[in-house]
C-alpha cells in the first residue's frame, strides 16, 4: 500500500480490524460492526429512560459506578484516541484509517468526533440524545462494551442471587447478565489479528489470545481478566505499569570466577505470571544491560540482551523474536576478561521501553513524512513521538560484589 510504512498505530490500525467472533455467538453479534446506535432499534425500552440513564458519558456512568469510572478514566482504553493515531489521519487512507477506529473508537458517536464520515444525521442525532455534553473523550466509553439498543450487558453479579439483572424499576432496566464478560474471547476481537491479517516468520503480528490459548493459564482457567482487570477493576495494567511487569517477573543471577582475569555472569529472567509471550505484540522491547564499577565509580556497559519480537516498520520483515513464553526464561550467559581493571562490583539493569517500535516508526515518518503534512499534524506526530520515548523506564537494578580475590 502507498503509505504501508505508516500504518502504525499499527497494531491497532491494520491488524486490528474487528472480525467474527466464530467461537460465540454473542459476541459475534456484540462485536459486529458497524456497531448499532446507542439511539437503536429498542425504542420501547428508550422510552422508560430518565435523562440521567439516557445521558451515557462516562462521568454520568460513575454517578453508581464511580469506582468503575476511576479505573477507567487512567487507563489506556481510555487514552485510545490521542496524537499517536490522529495523526495518521492525514496519511492513511479513508478505509484503513476507518478501520483502525473500529478498536480505537468503536460506537459510531464517538467515531464522528474523530472522521467526518460518520457525521450523518442519524449519529448526531444519537449524539445529542446519549452525549448532551458533548463528546470530550471519544475513545472506548462504558457504552462501547456494556450498551446495545438500550440494552445494559455485564458479567453475572457475584452474590447468590445472580439471576436478578433485569427489571424495569432497577436503574437503566437492569442488565443482562453474560458470562463472556469474564471470558479472553471478549478480549479477543482487539487484541488478536485477523486471520487474513500479515503473517510474518509463520506468526501473525498479534496472536495474544493464540498464545494463552496454548499456555497452562488457559488450561487452568485464568482468563485475559484475571490478571488485567482483577476484582473487575478497569484499569486494564499491562507493559507500560513498572509494579504490574515486576510482580510478573523474576530475576536470578550469580556470577562466577573462572580464573584471576576472568569471570563469568549467568542470568535469567523468569515469566512467572504471564499468561502469553512477554512482552506481548511487537511493540515492546525489555534491555538487559550488565555494567562493571571500578573502584572510581566509573560504570562500563560490557554486555546487552534485548527481549522482544524486532520487526521493520513496513511489518515486512522480522529480524528476531526473543520474547519469553509463559513459565519459560530468557538466559544471558557470557564471560568477561578484567585485563587489570580493578572492579569492585557488576550491576544488572533491566530497562522497559513500553513503545520501542513507535519511537522507531515514528522517527523514521517525521524524517521522510515530514514536509509533506500540515502544520497540525506534524505537531501531533512531534508529540506523539515525545510521549513514546518518556515511556521509557527502569524495571530493576541488581548488583553483585566482586569476589574479594578479583579487586585486587
Amino acid at each position: 500500500m502507498k503509505f504501508l510504512s505508516l500504518q502504525l498505530t499499527f497494531l491497532f490500525c491494520i491488524s486490528l480490524i474487528f472480525f467474527s467472533c466464530k467461537e460465540n455467538s454473542f459476541l459475534a453479534e456484540h462485536w459486529n460492526h458497524p456497531l448499532p446506535l446507542l439511539n437503536g432499534s429498542n425504542q420501547g425500552k428508550q422510552s422508560l429512560l430518565s435523562p440521567l440513564e439516557s445521558n451515557l458519558d462516562p462521568k454520568q456512568c460513575a454517578t453508581c459506578h464511580e469506582t468503575q469510572w476511576k479505573s477507567w478514566k487512567d487507563s489506556f482504553h481510555a487514552k485510545s484516541i490521542g496524537n499517536g493515531l490522529i495523526w495518521q489521519k492525514q496519511i492513511l487512507e479513508s478505509k484503513e484509517f476507518k478501520n483502525c477506529l473500529n478498536c480505537h473508537s468503536p460506537l459510531q458517536e464517538t467515531k464522528a468526533e474523530i472522521s467526518e464520515t460518520f457525521r450523518t444525521d442519524e449519529i448526531i442525532h444519537s449524539q445529542i440524545v446519549h452525549f448532551p455534553e458533548g463528546i470530550s473523550n471519544p475513545s472506548i466509553q462504558c457504552a462501547t462494551c456494556h450498551i446495545r439498543n438500550q440494552i445494559w450487558y455485564g458479567p453475572p453479579r457475584k452474590t447468590l442471587n445472580q439471576n436478578k439483572t433485569e427489571n424495569y424499576t432497577f436503574p437503566h432496566n437492569g442488565f443482562q447478565a453474560k458470562s463472556e464478560f469474564e471470558s479472553s474471547l471478549f478480549c479477543k476481537s482487539c487484541h488478536e489479528s485477523p486471520e487474513y491479517g500479515v503473517f510474518l516468520n509463520g506468526k501473525q503480528l498479534m496472536e495474544v489470545y493464540k498464545e494463552w490459548e496454548n499456555s497452562s493459564f488457559a488450561k487452568q482457567g485464568i482468563q485475559c481478566q484475571n490478571c488485567h482487570m482483577p476484582d473487575r477493576e478497569h484499569s486494564w495494567k499491562g507493559i507500560h505499569d513498572p509494579e504490574f511487569v515486576r510482580k510478573s517477573v523474576q530475576p536470578s543471577w550469580k556470577l562466577e570466577k573462572i580464573s584471576d582475569g576472568e569471570i563469568r555472569i549467568h542470568a535469567e529472567l523468569k515469566s512467572i505470571a504471564v499468561g502469553h509471550k512477554f512482552p506481548t505484540y511487537l511493540v515492546p522491547k525489555i534491555l538487559l544491560r550488565f555494567y562493571t564499577i571500578d573502584t572510581f565509580g566509573k560504570k562500563t556497559l560490557i554486555e546487552e540482551s534485548i527481549i522482544g519480537r524486532l520487526v521493520n516498520t513496513k511489518l515486512s520483515e522480522e529480524y528476531y523474536d526473543t520474547r519469553i513464553a509463559p513459565n519459560d526464561k530468557h538466559t544471558v550467559y557470557f564471560t568477561y576478561k578484567l585485563n587489570g581493571k580493578k572492579i569492585v562490583k557488576v550491576e544488572w539493569e533491566t530497562i522497559v521501553e513500553p513503545d520501542e517500535h513507535y519511537v522507531r516508526s515514528f522517527e523514521e515518518s517525521l524524517k521522510e513524512k515530514g514536509k509533506l503534512l500540515s502544520n497540525e499534524t506534524k505537531k501531533q506526530l512531534t508529540l506523539s513521538l515525545s510521549e513514546k520515548r518518556e515511556s521509557e523506564y527502569k524495571l530493576f537494578t541488581l548488583s553483585l560484589p566482586m569476589p574479594v580475590l578479583l579487586q585486587k
